[in-house]
């Protein structure tokens, strides 16, 4: 039997509306009773957990510290993710992925998970870095984090996520696992007719996947991956609006060159502002970071410009999370001449290969895969046959109604001899986060803003 995993994402920058609170957020440990099948415990934290010799670690204000130990582990996935998908693309090809929703599908399989193949989840999204030593409470980290994560910030802002199930109706899963998947994530179990009409099956998954996407994620599963020995489709998807604290004024924007390499560019309509902004150059490490709050500064999107003749697989090459998290410690509020492009990217990939070489080996194995926890009477006959991913980003001026107080920064922008001027005219890498804690939302590589278009 077959096993699909499939994960829809989806980021726009416009303006939005309020999401309802999730009752789950205030709940204690103890009244959220995970028995899943299989616990993991990660024989190298210690009991005595604490080392003494070590400086604290500071933690945000009002953070559970295994929320923030989670956050940490979703964004070292991320950029161990986003290597192994450099890997495999040339350096003019955009990237763009939520690894937030890809770790929140595969935390949702770790339900039913035993064995190595549990083991195996836990290590590859470093679940197992988390000092609480056992893997069922990683849940209720998740779902302290995604409360943090999906509530109003404000009037302009919206991000919200949505999970299902999608299961063969003829097919008795474990009623534990449905009951953890629908209090924890909010995922039903919806029943299809896989064995008599797997592409009708398909095309409900994928309207779903459009309909909480805003229609901006489309046609997510391609032919021929739903079939009569399809059981299972997971699905997680992330929407995001956001309105910019500062807008940029669509009447300062100009047709500019984007120089995609040395010897190729192409023309794109460049934004333009001058506004403050957190802002650091580091000539060691070679880059220039910029970090745009959306309204509220409860979301905002950081850029990694490398300086000119440094090549931007140089900076992936060497890039760390805590090389991320220093730069953002050390910008400074400062006035920036920004020069932003206007831009429209999607991509779409199956995981399976990636996370395979990640070392994610046994659940997508027939012979190997044990994910007993998801079946009545515990059955041991199911794997996951692959994963897909589709992301879409748009970036735009959004709100240029304010255009008088933007020309009038505009119009005195010469005037200033000590702003900062940060011109995104190259290849660059770009993250969506939620501030207080650094959770990365989404992550992606701006190679060629043409190619969208």
């Amino acid at each position: 039997m077959k096993w699909v995993v499939c994960i829809g994402v989806f980021w726009i920058l416009s303006t939005s509306i309020a999401h309802a609170a999730i009752d789950i957020c205030s709940l204690k440990p103890k009244d959220l009773p995970l028995e899943p099948v299989c616990i993991y415990r990660n024989p190298d934290i210690p009991d005595n957990q604490e080392d003494p010799t070590k400086i604290p670690e500071k933690i945000p204000g009002s953070t559970n510290p295994r929320v923030w130990e989670l956050s940490k582990a979703n964004g070292r996935f991320a950029l161990s993710l986003f290597k192994q998908l450099s890997k495999g693309k040339s350096e003019d090809a955009n990237i763009f992925m939520s690894p937030l929703s890809i770790s929140t599908a595969f935390a949702m399989t770790k339900l039913g998970a035993c064995n190595s193949t549990l083991e195996q989840i836990m290590k590859v999204f470093e679940f197992d870095t988390i000092k609480e030593k056992t893997s069922d409470q990683v849940h209720f980290f998740f779902a302290k984090l995604n409360c943090r994560l999906y509530r109003k910030t404000h009037n302009s802002v919206e991000l919200v996520s949505a999970n299902r199930l999608f299961g063969e109706k003829t097919f008795e899963f474990n009623e534990n696992y449905q009951n953890i998947s629908e209090m924890v994530y909010g995922a039903k179990l919806m029943p299809l007719n896989f064995k008599e009409k797997p592409e009708a099956s398909r095309q409900i998954i994928n309207e779903w996947i459009s309909e909480k996407t805003n229609h901006r994620i489309n046609n997510t599963l391609p032919e021929g991956s739903i079939d009569v020995n399809s059981i299972l489709v997971l699905v997680n998807t992330i929407y995001f609006k956001g309105q910019w604290k500062h807008k940029f004024n669509r009447r300062n924007s100009m047709e500019s060159k984007f120089h995609i390499s040395k010897t190729h560019s192409c023309l794109v309509q460049m934004m333009y502002q001058e506004n403050t902004y957190h802002y650091g150059h580091f000539p060691e490490d070679k880059v220039q970071v910029l970090e745009m709050f959306y309204s509220g500064e409860g979301i905002s999107m950081m850029i990694v410009l490398p300086d000119k003749d440094t090549k931007l697989a140089e900076v992936e090459e060497n890039l760390t999370l805590k090389k991320l998290s220093g730069w953002l410690n050390d910008t400074k509020t400062k006035q920036v001449a920004v020069h932003f492009p206007r831009f429209r990217i999607e991509d779409n990939f199956s995981l399976k290969e990636k996370l395979h070489s990640m070392g994610l080996h046994d659940i997508f194995s027939a012979e190997d895969a044990s994910l007993p926890g998801l079946v009545a009477n515990n059955q041991n006959d199911l794997y996951v046959s692959d994963a897909f991913h589709k992301a879409f980003l748009e970036v735009n001026e959004e709100g240029s109604e304010a255009a008088a107080a933007t020309t009038l920064l505009f119009v005195g922008r010469s005037l200033n001899p000590n702003r900062e001027v940060f011109v995104a005219d190259r290849p660059f890498l770009l993250f969506i986060r939620e501030t207080t804690i650094n959770t990365l939302i989404f992550a992606g590589r701006v190679a060629d803003p043409c190619s969208g278009r």
